[in-house]
């Protein structure tokens, strides 16, 4: 989600719960709705409590699923390096050829792949590119010991980047289900109006307590929003490790493009 349509739809909720306040004022007086604040408070302590733990855990939620996402970037990263190194060390000119399907991989991934996962896609390209690094690797026959190390630990390193590229994609497309985003907006709303109830004295200070409420919930369901799919919107994981390990191999002394 855009950080400027998030805070439109904040401003706009507090501005409609605020609205929704001076209305009932007028249609309900005070001192009638004063007459229910003992049971109403009671009901609404109760009613607070289940939304906010609600809350709470839909943004703990989307937080570990964010960092989760970040690991697993990384993870990949860091795989994809260790086979351009460990490549190094191949007889020529196979580990030259790893080499630069490691580095395609990469900037495929940074270039391409990156802004097709804000829509939720991945680029066969990468796809492409990872097959052809794969059957690289599995082609190679070692004839030492010092080799078959080599190989044994590059196939593990292949094996965890594929995880790694799989468990990322996932991450990119899967969110809340939408279950649950009805019973946030509802709860949320529920909430709000709840408060309509109270009869107070001072009305600013109530017009005070309901938008500060809005805000609070609004601003809480726009961080869930925008942490629900960590590859797209305004806040987004960058390919930063990718763009790390390209810096990396070109300025390498181990690298034999």
């Amino acid at each position: 989600m855009r950080i400027s349509t998030g805070l439109l739809i904040v401003a706009v909720a507090v501005v409609v719960a605020v609205v929704g306040l001076v209305l009932v004022q007028r249609l309900v007086p005070t001192e009638r709705r004063k007459q229910h604040n003992d049971v109403a408070g009671f009901i609404y302590a109760v009613l607070g409590v289940a939304y906010a733990v609600l809350l709470g855990l839909m943004l703990i939620a989307v937080w570990e699923k964010w960092d989760a996402a970040e690991a697993t970037t990384t993870d990949e990263a860091n795989e994809l390096a260790g086979i351009f190194y460990w490549a190094h060390a191949l007889p020529q000119p196979e580990g030259r050829h790893i080499q630069e399907l490691v580095r395609s991989y990469a900037r495929v991934v940074v270039e391409e792949e990156w802004p097709l996962m804000a829509k939720g896609r991945s680029s066969p390209q990468a796809w492409d590119t990872l097959d052809e690094l794969r059957g690289a690797i599995l082609g190679l026959e070692p004839t030492t010991g010092a080799q078959q190390a080599r190989y044994t630990e590059m196939l593990a390193q292949l094996h965890d980047l594929g995880n790694a590229r799989r468990e990322r994609l996932l991450a990119a497309e899967q969110g809340l289900p939408p279950i649950l985003w009805v019973v946030l907006i509802l709860g949320g709303v529920i909430t709000v109006g709840f408060t309509y109830l109270f009869g107070l004295q001072n009305t600013l200070v109530h017009l005070i307590m309901v938008g500060s409420l809005a805000l609070v919930i609004s601003m809480s369901l726009f961080t869930v929003a925008a942490l629900d799919y960590p590859f797209q919107g305004d806040i987004h994981i960058h390919p930063s490790a990718y763009e790390n390990d390209l810096e990396r191999f070109h300025e390498s002394k181990l690298s034999d493009l």
